[in-house]
């Protein structure tokens, strides 16, 4: 039980006592990733708790809709309140900075800023099977579906009034990483808690237009794409396909645009796991893994590659270019 748990104290405790607070997800930020900046930010708004919540990438157009996004900061400077804590005001110091949904800090894509034991408490609240249990204090419980999940719990032992707008911000993020309550992800207490915030006024209806239905022509097309290159690997029974940088770049799509196609793969006959490859602008090349096989472990791929994730959905990131050659996509 949750509730059982020290560090559920310990990090009440150190938020009690904060006088500033930095909030962090990361980088290329999602909905859960987004839903908890903004929960975790409205609760300290209502103990008027002084805050400030940092995002190494701007929030997607998708996603503005999200309570409080439009307080969301990319500029690193803001970690001089870190780094410098001799020269920096009392009142400008961060105490506790809180690390949600990132497995580890160079996934957030603070490494060169943030760290154990610098003279404010670093928290990490986190649902990923691969954390590496990077903070001062750690709360990561693997089998929520959703760090927005964990949030929710934490809020009803703290008796936090969870308004419509944190029901709001809570409940995009539940969605976002269950699949709209579809993927594996998807447990009993998922499905209780997606009931409880729309019974505090989570706006359902925003979400659905924001998140669900808002699918492009040129966005399908690109899927399109992808469903016609699917390949099977029938020693592994993986299905996989790729995209590539020139097939976004002619659709005028980023690399982001390619996020939630791989939960369809799930719906293959014989297939235990599926892959998608997306190539990068940057010259690295992302990959996606998912499987709804209790017996398959695709975090464990991930890791191999210096990725993470959860048994049943994982990904990573390589250096690399997809080329073609010989009948077959290869990595160069």
């Amino acid at each position: 039980m949750l509730e059982n748990l020290p560090v559920i104290n310990q990090i009440k405790e150190a938020i009690n006592k904060a006088n500033r607070v930095l909030l962090i997800s990361h980088q290329k930020p999602d909905g859960d990733a987004l839903g908890v900046l903004s929960a975790m930010a409205g609760f300290l708004k209502s103990i008027k708790k002084d805050y400030a919540v940092f995002c190494l990438d701007e929030v997607p157009p998708e996603y503005q809709f999200i309570p409080l996004t439009n307080e969301f900061k990319n500029d690193v400077e803001i970690f001089t309140h870190l780094r410098s804590r001799d020269s920096v005001k009392q009142e400008e110091k961060f105490d506790v900075v809180i690390v949600m949904d990132s497995g580890d800090l160079k996934y957030a894509g603070v490494a060169d800023f943030v760290g154990k034991n610098k003279g404010y408490t670093l928290i990490n609240i986190d649902h990923h099977y691969t954390n590496d249990f990077f903070g001062d204090l750690n709360l990561v419980l693997a089998d929520r579906s959703s760090v927005s999940e964990i949030i929710f719990e934490l809020f009803k032992l703290w008796q936090v009034k969870i308004d419509k707008e944190i029901s709001t911000a809570l409940l995009n993020g539940l969605i976002f990483d269950t699949g709209a309550l579809s993927n594996p992800a998807t447990s009993k207490e998922a499905l209780k808690i997606s009931a409880s915030l729309l019974n505090s006024g989570a706006r359902f209806g925003e979400i659905k237009s924001n998140l669900l239905n808002n699918k492009s022509l040129n966005l399908l097309k690109i899927w399109g794409v992808a469903f016609e290159r699917i390949s099977y690997n029938e020693k592994y029974q993986m299905a996989f396909t790729v995209l590539t940088a020139d097939d976004l770049a002619k659709a005028e799509l980023n690399a982001e645009s390619s996020l939630g196609l791989i939960n369809f793969f799930n719906e293959l006959a014989g297939v235990k796991s599926a892959m998608l490859l997306v190539e990068q602008p940057d010259g690295f090349i992302k990959g996606s893994l998912r499987t709804t096989n209790d017996n398959v472990d695709v975090s464990a791929l991930a890791k191999a590659f210096g990725g993470g994730g959860h048994q049943k959905a994982a990904g990573f990131t390589i250096k690399g270019k997809l080329v073609y050659n010989k009948d077959k996509w290869q990595i160069e």
